[in-house]
């Protein structure tokens, strides 16, 4: 992606494309778990956290589709933090989608087929910083005529202090709720969430949904080059080790660097079919995570390889399960950031960046 779209200066700007997609597969992540229990319900659910883009010229896309029946389905899009647009500019962006998915969108049903639902709701998670505004921004636009057919549902997002619980409740500045007849009473999305524009708050441990976000830790929007960067470093590249070199990565002891040769076909072959469920990464991706890689000068590329110089670049990296989520996420939050600034130094873009330290971000 192009320094273009990193107003807030290389390192920083980095940092939150990382986090803005992290947030976003946690939450997907959240919603498949708490959606799950429509499977036994309807033999053709679907939850599809690879929906069809609506029309190619539009920045917003959904984020995933929910398929119930014929006659009712979902469509999501969760917003991004308001650093470098404000929300009127996000408002906007996600209005434009709405109009196209009125238009008719198809939603896969668990055979692989698309169908148009007869009734669909439009679900926007907004980071709960603006997520007020937000609502008083698009509850104008209704009261001045601009009108919708599907329901424009708001839910609020975000994290409670120690990274334990992600809480959702109803912004109800915009009062719009789920049409849900289509569902069982006794699992309403109105009553989890906040029954008749209520408060109600619901909080879903990050363990909750840990599988959800292991298997499929992707989805349909490229991931910048330090989500996949880390990823590949913590999950894939350290079975490339010798068994002595991998007992000392786990133990955080790797110091030498491990030269680990890999192709992008292979290594997206890889991805899709034995690490990721339901694997959709494709050759561009890896080939710019790969130029990331490179440019932080921790990996050579020649002759359609590249190989990487593996080595420890953050102690104590843990894969037995014994530690929390919560410190799992920030081992991987301290990893992108040291790519991060290997990379913003190397490609001539660190100047401008003030801070020095990880909790300064």
């Amino acid at each position: 992606m192009s320094e273009s779209k990193y107003e807030m200066g290389c390192v920083p700007g980095r940092h939150h494309h990382f986090k803005t997609y992290n947030d976003t597969v946690d939450v997907i992540s959240s919603w498949e778990t708490i959606f799950g229990v429509y499977d036994e319900y309807f033999p053709r659910y679907q939850f599809d956290r690879f929906p069809d883009d609506v029309e190619s010229n539009m920045e917003y896309v959904p984020d995933f589709s929910v398929y119930f029946n014929s006659d009712y389905g979902i469509v999501a899009k969760i917003l991004p933090q308001a650093k470098s647009s404000e929300p009127e500019e996000i408002s906007e962006k996600l209005l434009e989608m709405c109009d196209a998915i009125e238009e008719g969108y198809e939603i896969e049903e668990s055979n692989g087929t698309s169908k148009n639902p007869e009734m669909v709701d439009i679900v926007a998670f907004v980071p709960d910083d603006y997520s007020s505004q937000f609502g008083d921004i698009l509850a104008t636009r209704f009261n001045e005529g601009y009108s919708l057919d599907p329901n424009l549902v708001l839910i609020r997002y975000g994290m409670d202090d120690q990274r334990a619980n992600y809480v959702f409740q109803r912004e109800t500045r915009l009062e719009q709720e789920f049409r849900e007849e289509h569902l069982p009473d006794e699992q309403s999305l109105s009553d989890t969430i906040g029954p008749d524009g209520g408060y109600q708050a619901y909080r879903l441990g990050t363990k909750e949904f840990l599988r959800s976000k292991t298997h499929k830790p992707i989805y349909n929007v490229e991931p910048p080059e330090s989500y996949l960067a880390s990823y590949l470093w913590m999950k894939v590249f350290p079975t490339e080790l010798s068994d002595m070199d991998f007992q000392a990565w786990r133990e955080g002891k790797i110091v030498s660097n491990e030269e680990i040769t890999v192709r992008p076909p292979s290594l997206q072959q890889t991805l899709n079919t034995q690490r990721i469920e339901d694997g959709e990464v494709n050759m561009e991706w890896i080939e710019n995570c790969l130029q990331f890689l490179s440019t932080a000068r921790q990996a050579d590329e020649a002759n359609g390889r590249y190989d990487v110089k593996y080595t420890g670049l953050i102690k104590d990296i843990d894969i037995s399960g014994e530690n929390s989520s919560s410190k799992k996420h920030e081992r991987r939050r301290e990893l992108a950031i040291t790519l991060i600034r290997r990379y913003c130094k190397y490609s001539g873009n660190l100047e401008d960046d003030s801070q020095t330290s990880l909790g300064q971000f």
